[in-house]
C-alpha cells in the first residue's frame, strides 16, 4: 500500500489519463491549505488555460478511501468527474482588492477561538465566547464546495473600512442569503433522499418519528456549507424565539450547522456538554468541529450566550444524544476553501 506521498505522486502522474483531451498541457499543482482548527490538507489544482481559478480537490479524503480499499482507477475517475463538472467557474481574482466589486460577495463564517489562534493572527475577527466570526470573499460554488478568499487585515485596510463596517456588510449579505430552519425529520429526509422521499420506501422506517423529533431543529444555509453562521442573523434567531415562545438552546454541532432545542425538561449542563464532546470526537472531522459547549439564545437581549455554571434545561440527555448523533452521522461531506 502506498503512503500519502506516494499516493499524491501517483495522482499527479496519472490524472491526465482520466481527463478529457482538452485538459492536455494544463497546469497541475498541489497546494497545502490550512483549514479550520489548524488542520492542513493537500489540495489538487488543475487550472485550465482560459480560467484563472480552479476548484481545490482535497486528496486527504481520497487517500482515506484508498486505505479502506477503494480502487485507484475509481479514485482517479472520481477526481476527474469533480474537475470536469466544474469547468464553468470563473472569477477575476484581481477584483478581490476592489471593494465595490466584492462588497456583495463578503460572507461571514464561525470558527472556534481556541483552536484557530494562528489562523486568526492576520485576519479581522470578532469573538463571541469560544466562537469567532471571520470573513471571506466568496468567488463561487462548485460541486461539493465553495471557492473563497479569506479577508486578511491587509485586504480590509485596502478596502478602507473598519472591522465594524466589514461585520455589518457580512451580516447584511447573510440576511439576503438562503437560510434553512427545518425539523430533524425534514433534515434527515433531505440527506437520505435528495430527490424527495419515495412513497412507501422501506428506508423511511430509519427516519426519526415526527412526534419524537418535533422539538429538534437544524439551522444552516441552503448549501449546508459553513451554515453555522446562520446564528448571526438576528431576524432568523428572533423568528425561532417567537416559535418557541422565548429562549432556546443552540448546539454548535459543526461549522456547517447548529441544532436548535427548546427549553423544556431538566438535565445538567455537564451531561449535555459531554454528549457534544463525544459526538464531536466520534462523528465530526477535526476541520469541521466548532465548539464543545452549548449556547442559549437570549430572546430579550437578542444575543447568543454560552451556557455555563447553570442547569441546562432541555429534553433529556438520551433524546439530545440521539438528535446530535443522527444529524452528524447523516451529514453530507462538504469542503470549502
Amino acid at each position: 500500500m502506498m503512503d500519502f506521498n506516494e499516493f499524491k505522486s501517483s495522482i499527479i502522474e496519472n490524472i491526465m489519463d482520466f481527463l478529457p483531451e482538452r485538459y492536455e498541457g494544463m497546469g497541475i499543482a498541489l497546494q497545502e491549505v490550512t483549514k479550520n482548527n489548524g488542520q492542513c490538507l493537500t489540495g489538487l489544482l488543475i487550472r485550465m488555460e482560459n480560467s484563472n481559478v480552479a476548484p481545490c480537490i482535497y486528496l486527504d479524503q481520497y487517500y482515506a478511501q484508498y486505505q479502506n480499499g477503494r480502487d485507484m482507477d475509481d479514485i482517479l475517475h472520481a477526481i476527474s468527474d469533480v474537475r470536469t463538472s466544474n469547468e464553468a467557474i470563473h472569477f477575476d481574482a484581481d477584483r478581490i482588492t476592489d471593494f465595490e466589486q466584492v462588497r456583495d460577495k463578503i460572507i461571514c463564517r464561525l470558527v472556534n477561538a481556541e483552536t484557530n489562534g494562528e489562523y486568526l493572527s492576520d485576519k479581522p475577527h470578532m469573538q463571541m465566547d469560544d466562537l469567532v466570526v471571520v470573513y471571506a470573499v466568496r468567488l463561487g460554488s462548485y460541486e461539493g464546495g465553495q471557492m473563497s478568499v479569506a479577508i486578511t487585515n491587509n485586504i480590509m485596510e485596502n478596502y478602507g473600512i473598519t472591522i465594524k463596517e466589514l461585520h455589518e456588510i457580512a451580516l447584511h449579505n447573510l440576511s439576503e442569503s438562503a437560510i434553512e430552519f427545518k425539523s430533524m425529520r425534514e433534515t434527515m429526509i433531505d440527506l437520505m433522499f435528495p430527490d424527495g422521499l419515495p412513497e412507501n420506501d422501506p428506508m423511511e422506517r430509519l427516519l426519526p418519528k415526527e412526534d419524537n423529533m418535533r422539538s429538534m431543529y437544524v439551522l444552516t444555509n441552503a448549501e449546508r456549507l459553513n451554515g453555522a453562521a446562520a446564528v448571526l442573523d438576528r431576524n432568523t434567531m428572533d423568528r425561532i424565539a417567537e416559535k418557541f415562545g422565548g429562549d432556546y438552546i443552540v448546539i454548535p454541532s459543526s461549522i456547517h450547522e447548529v441544532i436548535i432545542l427548546p427549553i423544556t425538561a431538566d438535565v445538567s449542563l455537564s451531561e449535555i456538554e459531554q454528549v457534544i464532546q463525544d459526538v464531536n470526537s466520534e462523528y465530526v472531522s477535526p476541520e469541521e468541529r466548532l465548539s464543545n459547549h452549548a449556547y442559549r439564545y437570549d430572546s430579550k437581549s437578542h444575543k447568543l450566550v454560552m451556557m455555563s455554571g447553570v442547569e441546562l434545561r432541555t429534553m433529556g440527555q438520551e433524546q439530545v444524544e440521539m438528535a446530535i448523533s443522527r444529524i452528524l452521522k447523516g451529514e453530507c461531506d462538504g469542503e470549502s476553501n
